[in-house]
């Protein structure tokens, strides 16, 4: 097994610079489970032992580890020491995430288009996963002020921007919330209500759409992509930067790995380069294309990469969703709005402009502080349509090519003690 590059094991390249935004991201997601603790550590403060009570994540020395490397990289402050009590002797460090793990705007231009599709369909399926625990468990539909929307808009460049500009303000405030709401619950001691809102706002594909076709093929439809976490697949790349350069230009074009070595170098030695591509290959970032042996190859054989996106139909968990669950109104409307994420993610338009808006955030919030958080999603579904009504009235009168777009809000309760593990994209 290879080395992540997170690994202890692994060598350690001694810089006096400070770790890129790339790098600190890639400590994040070198491991499922300090995904996981920025997740939780955003909504409340937490200890080491405390986390492992509530969501296990392996030994207290691994989780001790993983709190202090993520420290070490700005994602956790340590905000509080205890001792006394059950600690017998000992002192308990509490740690608080000062912000989730997103991919801002300039960072998400300078991933390549097949990065960028894995993301946004892990981000997705993520939220799935959020969305059907909340309905087995009965809490999804439990408050009837929920939010559940998908919306097809037609919009002109200025409508765009403005649809844009109303999702990115709509997940500050929810940041903003979140924060309230923690400092209202501290003092309240009052019973926290479990929250996960999700918004996006995507371009979308001109195609006729089959409201009836299946979201999902068999579920003997074989993956094609290994074992191996996505965060961590993804850690080895952003933590990389030939990794990175090598996904980059076989979205564009087919190479082999002397190819690259000859145009971009990256490495001392081809063997290097050689090495890379395989591990690219293996974590599946990349596919190999063809061979070929003679000429200039003196005997030896010429392997062709190029890079391939998310397999998107890759995931059984939604077809082992409750036959009761399948029956409901909200899970027939979610698979509609899956139906357009995957149809978008397969014509290349959701992530075809960087300023597409992608998130699933999860809240601890008090009563308020929910009925905070649905206000404001209501009123930015409102304001979708009073957009359309305007950007229709301007293409009426410009006569400038309309631009179809999708936006969800889907704002619910989760039930406590949710186990999945929350992240989101921007």
């Amino acid at each position: 097994m290879r080395n992540s590059p997170d690994s202890p094991t692994a060598r350690v390249r001694v810089t006096s610079q400070p770790p890129s935004r790339l790098e600190r991201l890639a400590v994040v997601f070198a491991d499922p489970i300090r995904l996981k603790i920025v997740t939780e550590l955003f909504r409340r403060a937490m200890s080491p032992s405390q986390f492992r009570e509530e969501y296990g994540g392996g030994s207290l020395a691994s989780l001790n580890q993983h709190f202090k490397r993520l420290a070490q990289y700005g994602w956790l402050r340590l905000v509080e020491k205890k001792s006394g009590g059950r600690r017998r002797g000992g002192t308990e460090h509490f740690y608080r995430a000062p912000k989730l793990a997103i991919i801002e705007d300039d960072l998400w231009e300078q991933l390549p288009p097949s990065l960028r599709a894995e993301f946004s369909w892990r981000t997705f399926e993520q939220f799935a996963e959020r969305v059907k625990e909340g309905l087995e468990a009965g809490t999804f539909d439990a408050k009837p002020e929920r939010h559940l929307t998908w919306t097809p808009l037609v919009l002109d460049e200025k409508g765009r921007d403005l649809i844009l500009g109303s999702a990115m303000a709509l997940f500050r405030s929810l940041l903003e919330e979140q924060a309230d709401a923690r400092t209202r619950l501290a003092s309240s001691g009052g019973v926290p209500i479990e929250a996960a809102v999700g918004i996006a706002a995507f371009d979308s594909p001109r195609l006729e759409r089959n409201r009836s076709g299946l979201i999902l093929p068999p579920p003997t439809q074989a993956s094609a992509y290994p074992l191996t976490h996505f965060t961590v697949r993804l850690a080895k790349v952003l933590g990389n930067p030939l990794s990175l350069k090598i996904v980059k230009e076989l979205n564009l074009r087919e190479m082999s790995a002397s190819e690259f070595f000859g145009r971009f170098g990256g490495a001392p030695r081809l063997s290097a380069v050689n090495r890379r591509f395989k591990a690219l290959a293996e974590d599946g970032w990349l596919v190999k294309t063809r061979e070929e042996t003679g000429g200039r190859r003196r005997g030896a054989t010429e392997h062709f990469y190029r890079a391939i996106g998310p397999a998107i139909f890759d995931t059984e968990n939604w077809s082992e969703v409750a036959e009761a669950v399948r029956g409901t109104f909200s899970w027939r409307v979610f698979e509609q709005l899956a139906e357009q994420v995957r149809e978008a993610l397969d014509a290349g338009t959701f992530d075809a402009r960087p300023d597409r808006h992608h998130t699933w955030t999860p809240l601890l919030l008090d009563e308020l502080g929910w009925n905070q958080v649905i206000a404001s999603v209501d009123a930015a579904f409102h304001d979708l349509l009073t957009q359309q009504a305007a950007a229709k009235v301007r293409l009426s009168e410009s006569g400038e090519e309309p631009i179809i777009a999708t936006v969800y809000l889907v704002a619910f309760e989760s039930p406590g003690g949710s186990a999945a593990s929350g992240w989101v994209a921007d």
